[in-house]
């Protein structure tokens, strides 16, 4: 395999981020700089990028669930830097027989940062408001039909059909002031324009300052529920830092305090700089090239089969990414449940993938396919790694560089969409659903739906509907590991690697873990700084 210089991880930058539009700058107290602000605990942490809106509802983007996390309380949520689910707003929850609805009963006192209580029906309006957009979140749990106040502090959620991995997908609802949106509304958009520059939550942080292209500063709201006992960051400024040259003499020179690393080269030089200490964390992002099924070459089963196997994996992981990432395994990691143990790392096999060739008709390729990806995320060693492979096949691979909004644009047509393009799952909660449903189902074709593949089948439909709403766990394994197996007969995707996260600190920041199920985000909330300079 050629030696390739690699721009890590794709993610790790897309983490914080990667800006999808302009903002209009919203300040609403001028941010003092750290060494101006004399007795408060302020974190610096260098971003590639604003993210492209503060409404909650679209905290699926991870680049807008590090401040919604921040802002705002869910009724359930992962313990930090676990995939343990507990109740945050919620003291109790009741599931009825049939499955359809789960009632929570909610703390009393929690205040929104107006001063004002939460109560049962800003939990209403925050899904109805979900549900109206049909947005974000909503993807998550569409199954959900509504919300009820049964009192002040308890809510029925109701559902279409059973779902069991509701108290999951409640992780990313971030409930609003409904008062609040409710006055900022504008022709019906419930609140849509105004959330993008402004929050209202009852989380541990307010806006201080929001400047597009720029930073965004969040400080200490002193009415938090979960109280400020212990040790607790006072402000953080998310401060944009493009390069990660950069970033990296920023975090040396003490200008910044954290940073995320997505170049190996970066971790290298790191090493053994004194007072900085380098994180390095797994993590349930999986990689994926998409074959679309509806071009005239990868529509047979053996070619999308052979450019699978003319993938160097192992190479990828030893001689670009220096070790930093994990050959996947099937469809999704195996610390996922209803893994199928049977499910085995892709191999490099060219000339099995010759044979292939050779049995579809093409011995000597002979065609051309493009190849979408994301160049400013590092998206660009992995195509030149399947370049490679796919002219030792004789196909000619197409370069196409595209941000995420318009590679999402391309696959939205059969008349745009590329040959291939690599997408990541980035779960939201560790269930085989987050990973096989929005890939392999029908019904996430075109239209925005991010079945790249454009992959039909059936009976894959059958499953993944199924899996969606099966209570009895036995049976929701044994749907999903027949998942799993048809994946691999008929090869929509190529498994690629599970990322691994990097970072580097200054030695007198604490607290900082990663947290799978909210992937690229920092919960400021449970860092702090020890005699900091």
């Amino acid at each position: 395999m050629k030696t390739i210089k690699y721009t890590y991880l794709i993610l790790i930058v897309i983490g914080l981020l990667i800006v999808s539009g302009c903002q209009p700058a919203v300040t609403q107290t001028a941010a003092p700089s750290p060494e101006e602000t004399s007795g408060e605990q302020v974190l610096v942490i260098a971003t590639e990028g604003i993210p492209p809106t503060l409404d909650p509802l679209d905290s699926n983007d991870s680049r807008v669930d590090t401040p919604s996390i921040n802002f705002y309380s869910t009724l359930t949520q992962f313990e930090y830097g676990t995939t343990n689910l507990k109740m945050e707003l919620a003291e109790t929850s009741e599931v009825s027989e049939d499955g359809l609805s789960h009632t929570f009963t909610i703390k009393k006192g929690v205040k929104f940062h107006d001063g004002s209580e939460l109560t049962a029906s800003d939990v209403v309006y925050t899904i109805d408001r979900m549900i109206a957009l049909g947005t974000g979140v909503y993807g998550n749990m569409p199954s959900i039909t509504g919300g009820e106040a049964v009192d002040g502090y308890t809510v029925k959620i109701n559902m279409a059909q059973s779902f069991p991995g509701l108290e999951g997908a409640l992780t990313r609802l971030y409930i609003v002031n409904a008062d609040v949106v409710k006055e900022n509304e504008q022709n019906g958009d419930w609140g849509q324009q105004w959330l993008s520059t402004n929050e209202t939550g009852s989380g541990p942080y307010t806006l201080s300052e929001f400047q597009s292209e720029q930073q965004l500063t969040v400080e200490k709201f002193p009415d938090y529920f979960k109280g400020w006992e212990g040790n607790h960051v006072d402000r953080a400024i998310f401060r944009v830092i493009r390069e990660e040259a950069t970033r990296q003499i920023s975090l040396e020179n003490g200008e910044v305090d954290w940073i995320y690393i997505g170049i190996p080269d970066t971790w290298e030089g790191l090493k053994g700089k004194e007072g900085i200490i380098l994180n390095q964390d797994e993590t349930l992002n999986q990689l994926y090239f998409a074959f679309n099924n509806q071009n005239e070459f990868l529509k047979d089963v053996r070619i999308r089969k052979a450019l699978e196997l003319a993938f160097d994996y192992q190479g990828l992981v030893e001689q670009v990414l220096n070790g930093h990432a994990v050959l996947a395994k099937g469809p999704n990691p195996e610390s996922i449940l209803c893994h199928d143990p049977s499910m085995e790392v892709t191999e490099y096999n060219i000339e099995k993938a010759k044979e292939l060739m050779a049995e579809a008709g093409f011995p000597d390729g002979g065609f051309e396919l493009s190849m979408v990806y994301e160049a400013t995320t590092g998206e660009t060693d992995y195509f030149n790694v399947m370049q490679a492979g796919a002219s030792a096949l004789g196909i000619t691979l197409i370069p196409l560089e595209m941000e995420w909004d318009a590679k999402v644009n391309a696959f939205s047509s059969p008349e745009t969409a590329p040959a291939m393009g690599t997408i990541w799952q980035f779960p939201p909660y560790p269930d085989p659903d987050q990973y096989v449903w929005s890939l392999v189902n029908s019904k996430n074709i075109g239209g925005g739906g991010t079945n790249f593949a454009y992959y039909s089948n059936p009976r894959m439909d059958e499953l993944t509907n199924a899996g969606k709403s099966e209570l009895d766990p036995a049976k929701r394994c044994e749907i999903y590991k027949q998942v799993q197996q048809i994946w691999t007969e008929d090869v929509p995707y190529a498994n690629v690697i599970i990322m691994e996260s990097l970072s580097a600190q200054k030695d007198y920041v604490n607290g900082y873990k990663w947290t799978s199920p909210h992937p690229l985000t920092q919960q400021v909330y449970h860092m702090w700084l020890d005699r900091k300079p």
